[in-house]
């Protein structure tokens, strides 16, 4: 019966064929840093008894920064992100310690999750975001001044930041009512920044407005 199974009835083989089927790159390592095991067939030979900062890192000794230090000099779990020169790309590094009887830390596991897609994702959302605040800083320069001046054939166009967020969407084509529902006020309200606009521009309608606001550059 399953129930009166216990892990001392699972044959070795299993046991060896089960970590083999992890995908990512798994490690037993000693107190010394050396590779007691791998899941690495083709790279047995040259990685068993070798150092592990050798191995991934080309380094003389151990990493000051390292998931199998931190195992043996805490007892616990420790897990980073870290450049591995041996799989040229960014690992997610775990590493999990083995206790004897006496619950003395021995050995440690170490598995290197790849995550450079996730370090791919990140990057192109950090551009994005980037991106997008130097836009917004740009839109702010304009519309966020108490007073927008520009002149043309000796005439000052004083616009606040309203009016020229009213210019923008009425050059769009929106009417009225549109551009209302869009900055939450009454269509009254937009009607009158209109008239101020249409003032201090020195135009009659809409589309005056909107081709000099644009060979102006006010929006």
């Amino acid at each position: 019966m399953l129930e009166n199974l216990c892990l001392n009835d699972i044959p070795k083989f299993l046991y060896y064929a089960i970590l083999r089927s992890v995908r990512d790159p798994f490690n037993i390592i000693d107190r010394n840093f050396r590779i007691l095991w791998t899941n690495r067939t083709k790279a047995e030979t040259q990685m068993i008894g070798s150092f592990c900062y050798e191995i991934f890192q080309g380094r003389n000794e151990p990493c000051s920064e390292c998931p199998v230090r931190g195992v043996f000099n805490s007892g616990k779990n420790f897990v980073m992100e870290k450049w591995v020169g041996l799989w040229d790309g960014w690992r997610e590094l775990r590493a999990y310690p083995i206790y004897d009887k006496n619950r003395n830390v021995i050995y440690a596991v170490k598995i290197g999750l790849d995550i450079a897609d996730r370090k791919l994702n990140l990057a192109k959302q950090k551009r994005y975001v980037d991106d997008l605040e130097n836009s917004l800083q740009e839109m702010t320069k304009k519309k966020t001044s108490a007073l927008f001046e520009c002149e043309n054939g000796g005439v000052h166009f004083n616009l606040t930041d309203r009016e020229i967020e009213v210019l923008d969407l009425m050059a769009r084509g929106l009417t009225n009512t549109e551009i209302s529902k869009i900055i939450s006020v009454s269509p009254h309200t937009v009607k009158s920044h209109v008239i101020h606009i249409f003032n201090k521009l020195g135009v009659n309608d809409r589309t005056q407005a909107s081709v000099l606001a644009a060979r102006l550059k006010l929006i």
